[in-house]
């Protein structure tokens, strides 16, 4: 699935979720809301024809004269023919009935209930009590949209209670309000789901696009094309990650361009270096002057650097070119790689009297790698060693230590001394290229870990902490 369409599904799941909860919140307060305002309006009117019809009693007595009985009943039957925000009322609906103080039904605008003890209704009751009295009654138990709501109210003569008038509102004649606003809920809430959901969808368009002129950009950079950076307007997270590509690709032309430049130089000088060497050996062998034998010796010697030298920028080329090790790892016994490089160093170990100890261990590395990082630290172990001191190399199966006796680093170099081409002199001993430390630092990352330098008082201990590899072969 692509971004765009990841987002603009996230984003929907999110409104509609949203959408969903608020209008089911609404609609759950839709009805309660109706019936209030509409239980505040029959509070209203029960009190007015309470004072009504108190206008009319006799000695304290709840009277219901023709004329209030007449006024009553042409109230029930009038059609107001009124148009309430669009809803058309032809009808009244309300039922209103008047008890005496004993609960008796003295008249019922409906003409059924009249003779009727009504003083157990909750209205009736509880305002004979000198309390708010209203209740819900189904004319049909087993259906809901039969009930009816009474509000009642007191009728009182001179202070005293003398009769009940209570008035009731079927909940048919609120239904048509409720329906008209759950329909008006649905209409505005579809309404502003669909807008929002436009508008995500022109946001996730809109952020597809600026990735794609990105993700086109990147591609063309990695498939080697000379390609203009994408204009992007606006200053955004997207933006600032293109111009980080731009200087991420031109920092990488650059390197690319001194690499192949390294590669090319050491490649072309290997074969003068060759000749030059050649010559100085057999010039060597030739001259008997003393003097001229210094010079070819020193030609030898400087041209052995050199190769060395282009050998050592060679292999730090490969590395840095690698993203990831060049094969799986394997268990590899340090020892004996210990005793290769004895074997291929041992003039100049006999020459400062230098012996190794090393534990037998093994460790899981790339093999190839791993043995150039290896000689690399014995080499410059070897070359700050005293004379008669002892190269120790130990540690377990993700990390491997090697320590010599000799000068410490100075605490400004300690951080310095795996740069390339930067490097300490050695008591006795010509600068070294730079190179070794900083091979050894990039096979470390490969395999995911990190190189520790540190002096221990008595010499410097160099460590290799390897990340465990999930798989060993």
């Amino acid at each position: 699935m692509k971004l765009g369409q990841r987002i603009l599904l996230f984003y929907f799941l999110i409104l509609g979720l949203l959408g969903w909860f608020v209008l089911d919140l609404v609609f759950d307060r839709v009805k309660p809301l109706v019936r209030q305002s509409a239980e505040e309006t029959l509070v209203d009117a029960a009190n007015l024809l309470a004072e009504m019809v108190a206008v009319e009693a006799k000695d304290g007595v709840v009277v219901v004269t023709p004329q209030l009985r007449e006024a009553l009943n042409r109230y029930a039957g009038r059609t107001p023919d009124a148009d309430i925000w669009g809803m058309k009322k032809v009808a009244i609906h309300t039922h209103v009935y008047i008890t005496s103080p004993e609960g008796i039904v003295l008249f019922d605008s409906r003409g059924r209930d009249e003779g009727q003890d009504f003083s157990l209704w909750n209205d009736v009751y509880l305002t004979l009590q000198g309390r708010y009295g209203a209740r819900t009654t189904r004319t049909d138990p087993a259906d809901p949209s039969t009930s009816v709501m009474y509000v009642a109210a007191p009728i009182r003569h001179e202070g005293q209670l003398i009769g009940v008038i209570s008035l009731g509102k079927p909940g048919l004649s609120l239904s048509p309000f409720v329906d008209r606003a759950e329909r008006a809920l649905l209409l505005y809430g579809g309404g502003v789901l669909l807008l929002c959901l436009l508008l995500g969808g022109v946001l996730a368009f809109w952020l597809s696009r600026r990735v794609n002129l990105l993700r086109d950009y990147a591609e063309a950079v990695a498939s080697g094309e000379r390609v203009a950076p994408p204009q992007l307007k606006g200053k955004d997270e997207i933006q600032a990650l293109a111009e980080s590509v731009t200087a991420m690709r031109r920092r990488l032309e650059d390197r690319a361009r001194l690499e192949d430049n390294v590669t090319l130089l050491t490649h072309e000088m290997k074969s003068p270096l060759a000749a030059i060497r050649g010559a100085g050996e057999i010039l060597a062998d030739e001259v008997r002057d003393p003097a001229l034998q210094r010079f070819t010796e020193n030609v030898v010697h400087e041209s052995v650097r050199l190769s060395d030298l282009l050998d050592r920028l060679l292999a730090m080329a490969r590395l840095e070119k690698l993203e990831s090790l060049p094969a799986q790892r394997a268990p590899v016994a340090v020892a004996r790689l210990v005793v290769d490089w004895q074997a291929s160093r041992y003039a100049l170990l006999a020459e400062k009297s230098v012996s190794v100890a090393v534990e037998d261990q093994v460790i899981n590395v790339e093999p190839e790698t791993f043995q150039l990082a290896l000689f690399n630290l014995l080499d410059n172990a070897l070359r700050f060693a005293e004379p008669n001191s002892v190269i120790r190399v130990h540690g377990d199966g993700h990390q491997l230590r090697v320590e010599n006796r000799g000068p410490v680093i100075p605490d400004y170099a300690l951080s310095r001394v795996t740069e390339r081409f930067y490097s300490l002199p050695a008591p006795g001993q010509e600068k070294s290229s730079g190179l070794g430390l900083a091979m050894v630092q990039e096979i470390v990352q490969l395999h995911g870990g990190e190189l520790v330098v540190e002096n221990t008082g008595a010499g410097v201990a160099v460590t290799l902490k390897l990340a465990p590899s999930e798989r060993s072969e």
